[in-house]
């Protein structure tokens, strides 16, 4: 994405997805998830069942690594700005 506050975001080769879970002995349903309309996700074209390297920095490792699990998002998942309920009023309305 290329800020400076966004870490690094890679999609494992099969062969490196392959070798994550081997070494770790899990699965991928075993990994932390991502969604499909994360905008890093949508930046590297990652698709769902496809694992992410994201490479934070860290003041005390150099270096801190994570992987996630690229899954579908639903709808109910994405944001959505609703319009204001009568429910809640501003106090403009109410003066």
């Amino acid at each position: 994405m290329g800020h400076k506050l966004v870490p690094e975001h890679t999609i494992l080769s099969e062969k490196e997805k392959k070798e994550l879970l081997k070494e770790y002995d899990i699965r991928p349903d075993q990994l932390p998830r991502i969604l499909t309309n994360d905008p890093a996700v949508i930046s590297v074209g990652a698709k769902p069942g496809q694992i992410i390297k994201i490479i934070r920095k860290s003041p005390t490792a150099k270096n801190a690594t994570a992987y996630r699990l690229v899954v579908q998002s639903d709808i109910s998942e994405s944001f959505v700005f609703a319009e204001p309920s009568e429910e809640f009023s501003t106090a403009s309305e109410e003066i």
